[in-house]
Formats: C-alpha cells, sequence, structure tokens
C-alpha cells in the first residue's frame, strides 16, 4: 500500500498526490463520460468526471455536492449521479462540455 503522505513529501512543490484506483466509462445518450475514482490519503474516495451537462437554459453542474465516499462502490454512484442530474433527454440545445481537468 502506498503511502500518500510521504509521496506527497518527495518535492515542496507537491500539494497532493491521489491513487487512481479505478477508472470507468459511461455511455449517456450515445455520449461516453470518463469516471476516474481516486483515493486520497484520508483513504476516502472521490470521482472525476471527463464531461459535464449544460442545459439549454444554461443549468450546469452542482458543485456543492458531497464528492468524499467511504467506498469505490459509493463514488461510482456519486459519479454517474451528478453526471446525469442536470441531464434531460428532452433538452434541446443543451450538451455536453469536456472537463479540462480531467486526465486520461
Amino acid at each position: 500500500m502506498l503511502n500518500l503522505s510521504e509521496l506527497e513529501n518527495v518535492h515542496a512543490d507537491i500539494e497532493s498526490v491521489h491513487e487512481v484506483v479505478q477508472c470507468l466509462k459511461a455511455r449517456i445518450d450515445g455520449i461516453y463520460i470518463g469516471i476516474n475514482i481516486l483515493k486520497n490519503r484520508e483513504s476516502s474516495y472521490f470521482y472525476e468526471l471527463s464531461h459535464y451537462y449544460r442545459g439549454a437554459d444554461n443549468a450546469g453542474p452542482l458543485v456543492t455536492m458531497e464528492n468524499r465516499y467511504n467506498t469505490v462502490e459509493e463514488a461510482a454512484k456519486g459519479a454517474l449521479r451528478a453526471a446525469t442530474m442536470c441531464y434531460r433527454s428532452t433538452d434541446e440545445g443543451g450538451s455536453w462540455l469536456r472537463n479540462d481537468s480531467f486526465l486520461q
């Protein structure tokens, strides 16, 4: 098991180190959404999404959602909820936008 706290001390400019635990892909209305499940040094899991949905009414992702979970499964479910929260299949004019901070 990696000691993430120790890895963060390798260089003074390193702010944090997260372990990528699982990479998933979800297909939503023909678009593939990448999901990275990561673990931090407190052994909590969180997710990163490759895309987010911006509705025609400019409704975007909610940034106040909890993104800290006790298990990989909970983090994956949270990621799918977040990806689909603003999505409506009948929304004409909405689009999926790339998350530039997502690492593949």
